[in-house]
């Protein structure tokens, strides 16, 4: 995965854009489809047993959507609305190549307008994130947030020499609470995107002790070399953020039961806390505490990269969630359906008609799709429905200070602590004080 994005995001050959794309749009293209096709066919049959029309409309009734209409509603209406800007963001691309673009330039033609519009080098930026530097500075957020304090365990039995475990402890009561492993750079054989996984969940014991939570970071960043330290891009620093925000959900739970423990959540929630975390990413005073030079730390990011890096959190939006949008609907559209000929063509059909332009022709895209045989079949649409109420909750630390331990811990108690024992409506509603709302979302489109 990361080599194939440096590829399309900085091969000037197009040719070279095009072949990559096959190849990784092909990986075990035809047996993968077919199997993907099964898992819809068996699984329309399944909820047909359960008394539902669809497996969609199981799906979507134990989640905060309710219905499979309902949350194909809010993929249609942001679609509607987000077609000026989706409209405006492909002129920009057109314009920077001089004619139609194909699937092979997106990612292309999307770096260098960034880096032309914004002056911003992903290659620059990097310099400023050393990940050692780096994660120090997010543990150092969320220990002032949350109450607690991480510390790595030496000489732990880990499986690999790259990986090292984290034990979290109460600031307060000095009480040991939970472990964590960060597994961050590729190997041969490796899991190979990024994601958070609960090892050990937290759960009461029967002798009324509680169960350490375990859970681990998994990911594939840059990793170090003989003459440089491991240096993220700035996309690599989002997802950190973002995968830690699931392991402060997982490792501070007080839940009683492991089945609703940390992150088992109604799965269209369960991407909001880590999403709602990524904000701190954005903030300039928040930049200064995790940046540094890797030639000398104490250099933080400059201050007008610093700007141009805020600015350009406005960038491309039209595009990138128009293609959440074709993945919601893709994964919708084969699950409020009894069987399908071709998931391909359904992924094909939804791509064309949504963003404009086509898919490479002969190309497997939905056998490399692993969310649909990972958990979030008839549930994608989630990640859209989940950034509704993430920029909901973090209006109150906007309001408070992105720093503010009372808000934050009002956040563990309300949040974080509870996980699937409560409806997130009513968790969200107990931290916010109020009743959720798509407001703070919609704005931050501009739509």
């Amino acid at each position: 995965y990361t080599d194939f994005g440096q590829v399309m995001r900085n091969a000037s050959n197009a040719d070279s854009r095009k072949r990559m794309l096959v190849a990784y749009d092909n990986r075990a293209g035809k047996k993968n489809s077919k199997l993907l096709k099964q898992a819809v066919e068996l699984r329309a049959r399944t909820a047909k047993l359960l008394g539902f029309k669809t497996w969609a409309d199981y799906g979507t009734s134990w989640k905060m959507a309710g219905s499979s209409e309902k949350a194909l509603g809010l993929l249609n209406d942001l679609e509607k609305k987000l077609k000026p800007r989706l409209k405006k963001d492909m002129a920009r691309f057109v314009k920077a190549k001089g004619g139609p673009i194909q699937a092979w330039d997106i990612r292309y033609y999307i770096n260098q307008v960034k880096k032309q519009d914004y002056s911003l080098d992903d290659e620059v930026l990097r310099q400023y994130f050393p990940k050692d530097l780096t994660m120090a500075g997010m543990f150092s957020i969320y220990e002032t947030l949350f109450g607690v304090q991480f510390e790595e365990v030496k000489d732990a039995d880990v499986w690999h020499s790259t990986v090292k475990l984290y034990k979290t402890i109460d600031k307060e009561t000095k009480k040991l609470l939970s472990y964590f492993y960060m597994d961050l750079f590729p190997r041969d054989g490796k899991y190979g995107h990024a994601a958070a996984f609960s090892l050990i969940r937290g759960r009461v014991l029967q002798d009324g002790s509680y169960s350490l939570p375990v859970s681990s970071v998994v990911a594939n960043f840059t990793a170090p070399t003989a003459d440089k330290p491991s240096l993220l891009t700035f996309d690599e620093v989002e997802t950190l953020f973002h995968e830690f925000g699931h392991i402060v959900h997982q490792t501070l739970t007080r839940a009683p039961y492991g089945t609703a423990s940390g992150t088992a959540v109604k799965r269209d929630f369960v991407e909001a806390p880590s999403q709602m975390l990524e904000n701190w990413i954005w903030n300039k005073q928040m930049l200064n505490k995790f940046s540094g030079h890797y030639k000398n730390t104490k250099k933080k990011i400059p201050a007008n990269l610093a700007n141009k890096l805020i600015a350009s959190r406005d960038y491309n939006l039209g595009y990138h969630y128009s293609r959440q949008i074709v993945l919601g609907k893709t994964d919708l559209r084969l699950h409020m359906s009894d069987s399908v000929d071709d998931v391909n063509k359904v992924y094909q059909g939804m791509h064309n008609s949504i963003l404009g332009f086509p898919t490479v022709e002969g190309s497997h895209w939905m056998a490399g799709f692993g969310h649909m045989m990972g958990g979030y079949d008839a549930g994608y649409y989630g990640y859209i429905w989940s950034e509704v109420y993430a920029a909901d909750m973090f209006t109150a630390f906007k309001r408070a200070g992105y720093l503010s331990k009372r808000t934050g811990a009002k956040y563990r108690k309300y949040i974080l602590e509870p996980g699937g024992m409560e409806d997130p409506f009513k968790l969200i509603s107990q931290f916010l004080g109020r009743e959720p709302n798509n407001r703070a979302f919609l704005k931050k489109l501009g739509i």
